[in-house]
């Protein structure tokens, strides 16, 4: 059996990844290719706060348009990645790396495994007409 990536997807574009207990949280490249440069970014969340699926977390705006983004597990915010709303290109830059956003602490793992791994994921945006 192959191991499980530790990188899940939302069908909203965003995308999960396990770092230790936590999970980090940002926007996929698709998305971004959409979306273009990011010229500002603003966290709705700070530590502390518990988040359900579905909970704004942050705004993204870029030349194209704004948006908001939408956590897709429920749990407590554990970390933000501060500095990101002085240097917003640092998502369009390496949005799987420096560019994550948020960290939250799931309950469990449940809700983690019920997202699309990277196959599914593929296929979801063979299909998808728009993007965000």
């Amino acid at each position: 059996m192959p191991p499980v990536h530790p990188r899940r997807y939302a069908r909203n574009h965003v995308w999960a990844e396990l770092d230790g207990d936590s999970v980090l949280v940002g926007i996929s490249a698709r998305a971004l290719d959409q979306l273009g440069e990011i010229t500002d970014f603003a966290l709705r969340v700070q530590p502390g706060d518990e988040l359900a699926p579905g909970q704004c977390f942050a705004v993204l705006e870029s030349a194209k348009a704004e948006i908001e983004l939408f956590t897709p597990l429920s749990g407590a915010v554990v970390r933000v990645h501060e500095g990101l709303d002085l240097a917003p290109a640092t998502i369009s830059d390496d949005c799987y790396g420096e560019g994550w956003m948020i960290a939250v602490r799931p309950p469990d793992l449940s809700e983690f495994t019920t997202l699309l791994d990277a196959e599914a994921y593929s296929e979801l945006l063979k299909t998808a007409a728009a993007c965000v």
